[in-house]
């Protein structure tokens, strides 16, 4: 009975490290997330080239069944609008013969901000299924296989990293192995600064403001937050 209840007892700790570990960074409000853009589309090898033709169409199609409204349209670019209760959004949708991306414009009552300098964009929730849906459906009209990307790159791809050195490089695959709540910033000038949870269990920091305060000691005040906790928040655009 003992070695059952020390079993037990130890099942109960594995299970709140992994829950602490898998604990997000507190945005401030429930209904925030961290925004998913931009959307970058790839069609696979042995898909037949798109053309305006194609995708014209379908987005049209499919858009009006979510709410989307086509409002701008050229060669290679649509502009999409949407009204939902009191949100409204718009999105630019960029498209060639081997893939598309949308990303955010501008939006209404939909609690966009920006932190982590300009980096970290907010939003209400309910606009990342949104887009997901959008994206569902276009994919689906279009018939082809394709490969989605959310943001600038995958989390683990160390070398896409911008500015950073050897030493920098190093840190960030340190920072991979971080329990959440995490934040990575990087600078113009090659400096870098990393914050975490200390131990699981503790309290959870602000590892933005930590990490932006660090980073900016040593980057001249112009450090752009990178990640944050499972994903690259960074904007090559800025």
């Amino acid at each position: 009975m003992s070695r059952l209840i020390r079993l037990c007892s130890l099942s109960l700790l594995l299970s709140q490290g992994l829950v602490a570990h898998a604990e997000p960074y507190n945005l401030g409000a429930f209904r925030l997330a961290v925004m998913d853009d931009p959307w970058r589309i790839e069609f696979q090898g042995g898909a037949k080239p798109v053309t305006r033709q194609d995708i014209e169409p379908v987005v049209k199609i499919v858009g009006a069944n979510r709410g989307w409204r086509v409002v701008n349209s050229t060669e290679g670019r649509m502009e999409l609008t949407n009204v939902i209760r009191d949100h409204t959004m718009s999105v630019e949708l960029t498209y060639s013969a081997t893939g598309y991306g949308i990303r955010y414009l501008q939006s209404t009552n939909l609690l966009y901000e920006e932190r982590g300098g300009g980096t970290l964009r907010l939003i209400h929730g309910n606009y990342n299924g949104w887009i997901k849906n959008l994206v569902s459906e276009i994919n689906a009209g279009l018939g082809v296989p394709a490969q989605t990307t959310i943001g600038f790159a995958p989390l683990e791809k160390v070398d896409a990293v911008p500015f950073l050195r050897e030493k920098g490089r190093d840190a960030y695959k340190e920072f991979l192995s971080k329990p959440t709540p995490r934040a990575f910033a990087i600078a113009p000038n090659g400096a870098w600064a990393s914050s975490s949870r200390s131990a699981p269990g503790s309290r959870q920091p602000d590892v933005v403001g930590n990490v932006m305060e660090s980073c900016n000691r040593r980057g001249n005040g112009e450090c752009k937050l990178y990640a944050l906790d499972e994903r690259v928040v960074w904007r090559s655009d800025r």
